[in-house]
């Protein structure tokens, strides 16, 4: 029996989630973010290059990270053994949410899968952000060949003014293979999902310590994903903290790409 680790981050930006700033105030910049990416690669050495980073799309910005600057950022990425994934953010911040809109979300999706996809890059997965998910976004990622979804914390229930963001209530911790009508349940879609284990932002080194132990005495195959995000990076302390993190995580599991991880889902029969 074995554990494995997918170390993932989230491209956003500290700026993005600001209520006291503006649009232009809130949209992210080169000279900022070009470093915390350089930052990421860095880190992703501790685990062999194997990590996935999800490309953040929005109504706030919709194509800037694949500016050229970017995508020689995301094929180096993919030449050391990682991978990019698709990101939205489909909302209105704090005010509005279009997860649950196909109308939204299939050109969110699909122009960042395309986009991505034509500057030679390979992305296989997806994570909403604030882990929002729902049966509608399914064929979507079916549709654009995501066969992975990270979106999964299991418990997660958020409701923001009125609201359900994120609903992950009686999902299962371990992977699964997605059910077409119910996205917290086992069924037959084209879409696995990989649960959250491990959030390096939340969770002490002494709670993942004992996550880690308890994940790897489980008596099964175990896939859960490690979760920064791109704004970590700007903190020395974090960075301290996201290598300590993945020490522990190494020294109680393997660190798998997606498409690793993907082939082992299928090759167990999920």
């Amino acid at each position: 029996m074995a554990l494995n680790f997918v170390f993932t981050i989230d491209g956003d930006w500290d700026q993005y989630f600001s209520t006291r700033l503006g649009q232009e105030g809130r949209r992210p910049l080169p000279e900022r973010e070009l470093p915390l990416v350089e930052a990421e690669l860095d880190m992703a050495a501790a685990v062999g290059g194997k990590f996935v980073h999800f490309v953040h799309t929005s109504p706030l910005t919709r194509d800037f990270f694949l500016r050229p600057e970017f995508v020689a950022l995301w094929r180096r990425a993919e030449a050391g053994g990682g991978e990019v994934g698709v990101h939205c953010h489909e909302e209105d911040l704090y005010s509005a949410w279009h997860y649950a809109d196909p109308g939204r979300m299939e050109p969110a999706i699909g122009d960042l899968v395309r986009g991505l996809r034509a500057a030679g890059l390979s992305p296989i997965s997806y994570r909403g952000g604030f882990m929002a998910f729902g049966p509608a976004v399914i064929p979507l990622l079916e549709k654009n060949g995501l066969a992975l979804d990270f979106s999964c914390d299991p418990g997660r229930h958020l409701v923001t003014n009125g609201a359900l963001v994120s609903d992950w209530r009686g999902a299962p911790s371990n992977a699964y293979r997605m059910d077409s009508a119910d996205h917290r349940r086992p069924g037959g879609s084209g879409v696995f999902e990989i649960p959250l284990g491990i959030y390096i932002e939340r969770q002490s080194l002494w709670a993942i310590w004992k996550k880690c132990r308890a994940l790897a005495a489980s008596g099964e195959d175990v896939f859960v994903t490690v979760l920064a995000h791109t704004y970590d990076f700007a903190s020395w302390k974090m960075r301290l903290k996201i290598r300590a993190a993945l020490e522990i995580c190494k020294a109680y599991g393997v660190f798998l790409s997606p498409a690793e991880a993907l082939n082992k889902l299928k090759g167990a029969g999920l």
